[in-house]
C-alpha cells in the first residue's frame, strides 16, 4: 500500500500540489493533468527526489523518518533520462543490478525484450533518444521493487516496443505484485496494458478515479 500523509509541495510562494490524505493499493495508476499541473512534481517526491511537507509511506516504511529504506523500495524513471555520455549501458546495468540483487537472467530477458543487444555496450553518447529511453526502462524493471514511478515511459518508443513495454508492466504486476505509478500523454488502448485506475491532479489537487470500483 501507498499513502500520502498531509502532502504539500511550494515551489516559492507558489503551491503546486498538496492532499491531506490518499491510500493506493496495488495496482496501475495513471497520473493525469494538463501541462503544469504538478503531476512530475508528485512523481518525483513519490520516488524520494523532492522534499515536501509531509510524508509518505510504502507498507509502512516512512520516506521521512526511514528515508535509505524507503528508496529502496522505488524504483524511478525519467521521461527524459540524462546520463554521462562516457559510460556504456552495461555499466549503468551492472551497476544497478549489483544494487538489487536483481539474476543475470532477469536483466538478460528485458535485454532481449528492449531489443538492445546490439548497443548495450556501447558509450551513452551515441545513444538516440530513443535508445536512452529503453536503458531507462530497464534500469527501473531491474529486481523487484514494490513500486515502479515512471514519468512518461512511452515517449520516443517504436510501435513495437511501445506494446511490448505495455505488456512487460502488465505481467510484471501481475505475477510480482509490482504497483505502477505513470504519467501518459498518449491513450492506450485496454488490451495493451491494464489500467482501470486513474490519478488526476488538477487545481493543486490530487483525486483517485477508479471507474472499476
Amino acid at each position: 500500500m501507498l499513502e500520502l500523509k498531509n502532502i504539500r509541495k511550494s515551489y516559492h510562494s507558489r503551491l503546486i500540489v498538496q492532499n491531506d490524505s490518499l491510500r493506493l493499493n496495488k495496482g496501475i495508476y495513471w497520473v493525469k493533468g494538463i501541462n503544469g499541473s504538478g503531476k512530475t512534481t508528485l512523481l518525483k517526491m513519490i520516488a524520494g527526489l523532492l522534499p515536501f511537507e509531509g510524508d509518505i509511506i510504502i507498507d509502512t516504511i516512512s520516506q521521512k523518518t526511514s528515508s535509505v529504506l524507503y528508496r529502496q523500495h522505488v524504483s524511478w524513471g525519467e521521461a527524459e533520462p540524462v546520463y554521462p555520455l562516457f559510460i556504456t549501458g552495461v555499466d549503468l546495468i551492472s551497476l544497478y543490478q549489483k544494487i538489487r540483487k536483481a539474476p543475470q537472467k532477469d536483466v538478460d530477458r528485458i535485454l532481449s525484450l528492449l531489443k538492445m543487444a546490439d548497443y548495450v555496450a556501447d558509450s551513452i553518447g551515441t545513444y538516440s533518444a530513443g535508445m536512452k529511453k529503453k536503458l531507462s526502462l530497464l534500469l527501473a524493471f531491474i529486481g523487484n521493487p514494490p513500486l515502479c514511478v515512471l514519468d512518461e515511459p512511452l515517449i520516443t518508443l517504436d510501435a513495437e516496443s511501445l506494446f511490448l513495454v505495455c505488456d512487460f508492466i502488465r505481467e510484471k504486476h501481475k505475477v510480482q505484485g509490482t504497483t505502477f505509478l505513470m504519467s501518459s500523454h498518449q491513450e492506450l488502448h485496454a488490451s495493451q496494458v491494464l489500467f482501470g485506475k486513474e490519478l488526476i491532479v488538477e487545481n493543486q489537487s490530487i483525486t483517485l478515479n477508479d471507474p472499476g470500483r
